[in-house]
């Protein structure tokens, strides 16, 4: 059973990958019209637009063993945390002050960064960090000021 769970996305972010594979329609379209490469394009361009669908929405999930963070799809976004493994974490304001070595970053109002005892940092940001917070907390994970 999750203790929190959250979806984070951005409409502003979805438009601008949507506006992003344009461009490979009209790819697609002009190998299909020189009647060369149109396989490979197609293989590619869906490929494409997996990896764009997947990091369009980021799903957090906090349970009493571990926190998972996933992309829409999971296919390629994809982290998750094991509670033992952490050894601290610190919340940030702002989706821009947020850094870790692996970084889940979409627009929202705070940044979680979890320090691993064994393992680089994991940041990602969350529209109720104090939420997010207080959970990290209650599983005796120390916060950092």
């Amino acid at each position: 059973m999750a203790l929190y769970e959250e979806k984070v996305s951005s409409r502003g972010f979805r438009i601008f990958l949507i506006l992003a594979a344009l461009p490979m329609l009209f790819g697609l379209y002009a190998t299909y019209m020189a009647g060369e490469g149109f396989g490979f394009m197609l293989i590619t361009a869906l490929l494409v637009v997996l990896v764009l669908v997947d990091a369009m929405e980021i799903r957090i999930e906090i349970d009493e063993r571990r926190v998972s963070i996933r992309g829409l799809l999971g296919l390629l976004t994809r982290k998750t945390v094991e509670i033992e493994n952490l050894a601290s974490f610190s919340v940030t304001e702002g989706w821009m002050s947020c850094s870790g070595a692996i970084h889940f970053n979409l627009p929202a109002k705070g940044c979680v960064i979890l320090r691993q005892k064994k393992g680089w940092t994991v940041s990602f940001t969350t529209n109720h960090p104090e939420e997010v917070a207080r959970v990290l907390a209650m599983l005796g994970i120390p916060r950092e000021p």
